[in-house]
């Protein structure tokens, strides 16, 4: 192995062992190493960089930028045992910012979706429905993640304490979700159904597709879009329309609007709500409050009134 090979497996075992996956970025960097080997380039620089980062034919400027960012991330590594070595400037090539706004569900219509969830439709067996309306409201009520549901094993669901235990979820990171005791009996009647429906048979996943196997992410995705596309929540044809993770974003704009209707801190609540959303750092959380024009609103009407306060 070169020196850049050696460096990027022992950056990439330093990031992993701080619980990053990088399956990426692997396979980026070694496609920069062998950019860099036939050129015969003995250290990073930024114009390497940023031609290695343009190579592949691409009308969309966010694919070059992101590429370069594993480069860069790698370099600011590589510059404490290389000298030489220089860290591609943030400017470069630039990312630009999309403009997509999640879809808030109001409560009618989370109450619609789990009300038409429930009813069969096409074909669909009374299991099939149960357990698309309990991985539903989960989701609307937990902020979980739809791989981390789906990911669930019957031992990761406490239905005696109330607890859910989330493993090696985005990051490798685990965490334990508290269950309210209405979510807690909506799981128990589904757990009640699927061991009928099983029969005896032992399955490891908590959330079953009716032949008893683990329910994959883009099948449930479908299974929302024909819902909401009957609910008339997005057009007959196109993928325009609120997502699954939309329930995600849903639940933390939620939790953030009852602290300012209340009265309580938002600031003081944020580490816990990021916490419990599985957020690796505060800012993650602190974009939904930037994202959501009536959550701005509120926050900017705080600090006004903090300014005339202190007037």
């Amino acid at each position: 192995m070169t020196g850049l090979r050696t460096a990027i497996a022992e950056y990439l075992e330093l990031r992993r062992a701080l619980g990053f996956r990088l399956t990426k970025d692997e396979k980026l960097l070694e496609d920069f190493a062998v950019f860099m080997e036939r050129r015969h380039a003995t250290h990073t620089t930024a114009k390497l960089a940023a031609k290695w980062a343009q190579q592949p034919a691409s009308t969309d400027a966010n694919y070059h930028a992101g590429r370069l960012r594993a480069v860069r991330s790698f370099a600011r590594y590589r510059i404490l045992t290389d000298p030489r070595t220089k860290i591609p400037p943030t400017d470069l090539l630039p990312r630009q910012r999309s403009a997509f706004q999640p879809h808030i569900f109001t409560g009618d219509e989370i109450g619609r979706i789990l009300a038409a969830s429930l009813r069969p439709w096409g074909g669909a067996t009374q299991f099939y429905c149960l357990c698309h309306y309990t991985i539903y409201g989960l989701l609307s009520v937990t902020g979980m993640r739809v791989s981390e549901a789906l990911n669930l094993d019957v031992d990761d669901v406490d239905l005696v304490s109330g607890v859910i235990t989330i493993r090696n979820a985005k990051f490798g990171k685990s965490r334990f979700v508290p269950l309210h005791e209405t979510t807690r009996a909506a799981l128990e009647a589904y757990r009640a159904r699927r061991d009928v429906h099983l029969a005896g048979r032992k399955v490891d996943a908590f959330f079953i597709s009716v032949p008893g196997r683990r329910i994959i992410p883009s099948v449930l995705d479908r299974a929302f879009r024909r819902l909401t596309r009957r609910l008339g929540m997005r057009e007959a044809t196109g993928p325009v329309g609120p997502r699954l993770h939309d329930l995600r974003h849903t639940m933390a704009i939620e939790v953030l609007r009852r602290c300012y209707s209340t009265g309580a801190d938002p600031e003081r609540r944020l580490p816990a709500l990021s916490t419990y959303l599985g957020h690796t750092h505060l800012n993650y959380t602190y974009w939904y409050l930037h994202q959501n024009p009536e959550l701005m609103t509120e926050a900017m009407a705080r600090l006004q009134h903090r300014w005339e306060a202190s007037a």
